[in-house]
């Protein structure tokens, strides 16, 4: 007879499972659906069968050239707090935390970490920590080059506002309306009272350690004398992660004329959507280079096969690169 002791875990683990897996894939797959319920998958395949495979596949060298220069980054925060992991690790963990982030929406956070813990020796809560002000300092950069990609497109986005009056005076709408500055009061009121009269509570103590923790961090690092070459990297990561992306547009012939501002656009809110648990970006990814690229006056059909080209390809070269890194540190593992 089964314990029900045992039975209980069991049941957690399969609900948990099931949210951190199933959820994220079938909203991934729900959105994949919803974009092709109405266009013909063979005549996507045409498009991009004729798209030029020399500049789509030279575009992924700057993929693997960003994900190199992060383990750089990563070493830099982790270097103050008085470790010193080999750079080579680092990077094999994030090109194999990446692929796991296909299988896992966000697990290849936990397990770059987890690896890097057991083969230098790194606490793994000290990792943690500086994978948070990674992902901080990755939040805070896509928000710069969101801004300052609509404030060079700002003309353009005003002229198409006088153009579609119903989509102006829906964004009017939702500004004014008293709806959303309720729920902000109400959202800050309510972490207010849960950190005040739930202290005790084991979630609550959990964050509060977390954040004690990444806030000591943060001191040591803010101390640290290559601050300099914390802004050349982080700079570099996303100048290299926009040609990644910039580039494939002139591997399609309805691209390849849209300009640097357009690209520049797709590129911000494509980075915007990876915020969106799903497998890999798959699904909120392409619905954000669809609606960039009709901004712009490419059709539908064309703009389905340009997103579904894209990732399909990148995809495919990042668990390649996922795969290696794997390999890569099962090899040193064994040595």
């Amino acid at each position: 007879m089964e314990n029900p002791v045992e039975e209980a875990p069991k049941k957690k683990s399969l609900l948990n499972t099931l949210i951190k897996v199933a959820l994220p894939l079938a909203l991934g797959v729900f959105i994949i659906y919803y974009l092709f319920r109405k266009v013909d998958f063979y005549q996507v395949w045409d498009i991009v069968k004729g798209a030029n495979w020399a500049i789509l596949l030279s575009s992924l060298v700057f993929g693997l050239l960003g994900n190199t220069i992060r383990g750089y980054r990563w070493e830099l925060f982790v270097r103050p707090l008085g470790y010193s992991p080999k750079v080579s690790v680092l990077n094999y963990a994030i090109y194999g935390g990446y692929a796991v982030n296909y299988a896992i929406p966000r697990a290849g956070e936990i397990w770059k970490c987890g690896m890097v813990a057991k083969e230098e020796k790194v606490p793994f809560t000290k990792l943690f920590g500086t994978m948070v002000l990674d992902r901080i300092f990755d939040t805070v950069t896509v928000l710069l080059i969101v801004f300052v990609a609509f404030i060079i497109n700002m003309q353009f986005f005003i002229t198409q506002l006088k153009y579609n009056q119903s989509t102006f005076d829906t964004i009017v709408g939702i500004l004014q309306s008293p709806l959303l500055y309720i729920l902000i009061v109400a959202a800050a009121i309510t972490t207010y009272i849960v950190f005040k009269f739930f202290k005790e509570n084991f979630i609550v103590l959990k964050i509060k350690n977390i954040m004690k923790s990444m806030y000591a961090d943060m001191k040591a690092i803010w101390k640290m004398k290559t601050k300099f070459r914390l802004l050349a990297y982080t700079i570099a990561i996303w100048v290299s992660y926009f040609f990644y992306f910039y580039i494939t547009f002139f591997a399609f012939d309805f691209t390849k004329d849209l300009g640097f501002e357009a690209g520049l656009i797709a590129f911000a809110l494509s980075s915007l959507s990876m915020g969106i648990p799903s497998n890999g970006g798959l699904g909120p990814w392409q619905v954000a280079v669809i609606a960039a690229l009709t901004l712009y006056g490419v059709g539908q059909l064309e703009a389905t096969a340009f997103a579904t080209g894209v990732f399909a390809v990148q995809g495919i070269w990042v668990i390649v690169c996922g795969l290696f890194g794997i390999a890569m540190l099962a090899t040193k593992k064994q040595k």
